[in-house]
């Protein structure tokens, strides 16, 4: 059994995590994890000093994560399809559960964050989009994709369409995110 230090800071990460995607970065406190946690102030400071150390954390989380996503992709007999589909797969499963991308949950914050936490956002971003690009680089060099243009302007049209789908499925509901997915699809496929 893992010793309750551990516990403790990985339930401050995910309910960290999980309060940025539904409210954004300047809108909860360490008192709401606390609170949330049952636990004191002081232990969220003890696990992560600063706020931006909790984001930084929040972060590093995130890159792991999808360098363990892209490793389970790239196993034999993994079409680029599916491969796209499993990056989408991610954003689907917030908007299911009615968040939105990390990365569009700072990203309003962005100019009030510290230097240190921007340059790993932007090392998130450039991880994810690369890993995207490589997936369409690869369907079109064994044509499964035939999308118009260069691989890293698909990519960002692609990767901006999910998160503000996401972001839009709270108004509008999931059916158009939904559709937002199948036109993505249906892009790359063309």
């Amino acid at each position: 059994m893992a010793p309750r230090n551990a516990d403790t800071k990985e339930d401050i990460l995910r309910l960290g995590t999980e309060l940025i995607q539904l409210y954004g970065y300047n809108a909860f406190s360490y008192a709401d994890i606390a609170k949330n946690l049952h636990i004191r102030n002081a232990a969220v400071h003890y696990h992560y000093p600063g706020k931006e150390d909790l984001l930084a954390g929040i972060i590093d989380n995130y890159m792991e994560k999808y360098r363990q996503l892209e490793a389970s992709l790239n196993q034999p007999g993994i079409t680029a399809q599916q491969k796209l589909e499993a990056y989408m797969a991610r954003y689907t499963e917030i908007v299911e559960q009615n968040k939105i991308c990390i990365i569009g949950s700072v990203c309003s914050d962005y100019n009030t964050l510290p230097a240190s936490v921007k340059e790993r956002i932007h090392d998130l971003v450039t991880m994810v989009l690369d890993m995207v690009e490589k997936v369409l680089l690869e369907g079109k060099r064994l044509k499964q994709f035939h999308f118009s243009g260069n691989a890293r302007t698909q990519t960002l049209l692609i990767m901006t369409n999910l998160a503000a789908g996401a972001q839009l499925s709270r108004i509008t509901g999931k059916g158009d995110y939904l559709a937002i997915c199948k036109g993505i699809l249906q892009q790359v496929k063309a």
